[in-house]
């Protein structure tokens, strides 16, 4: 990536194998490919890290980290040290995308210059 990407895609994931590929799919879908995707894996016991790794050529900008534990809080710490984002975007490994999700936050922040934002579901 010759710029710094918009967003920073970071997702922790213990044990995920069975769910990863549908997120990662959705990411490889994405309309606005201006965004890096950063999968902090915790020690899994199944194939996580390679069905991860078997994503490198579909998904832009994709990094694996191998970190020395579980937890979520650590992991997503990890992630976002190695992040190069404008804006960081923690997804569960469990999550599906829009094809237009990434292009539909970008172009609202760059309407509306938020300092920060977060997703509410009722």
């Amino acid at each position: 990536m010759n710029k710094k990407p918009t967003i920073s895609i970071i997702i922790p994931t213990l044990n995920e194998e069975k769910f990863l590929p549908k997120l990662l799919d959705s990411l490889a879908g994405q309309q606005d490919k201006d965004f890096e995707v950063i999968v902090v894996d915790g020690a899994s016991g199944d194939k996580t890290v390679e069905v991860a790794q078997s994503y490198i050529k579909k998904v832009p900008h994709l990094t694996i980290i191998q970190a020395e534990k579980p937890g979520v809080s650590y992991q997503k710490n990890l992630g976002a040290s190695r992040a190069t984002g404008e804006w960081f975007l923690f997804v569960d490994a469990d999550a599906i995308l829009y094809p237009y999700f990434l292009e539909r936050i970008i172009a609202y922040l760059v309407d509306r210059s938020p300092s920060f934002f977060t997703p509410w579901y009722s």
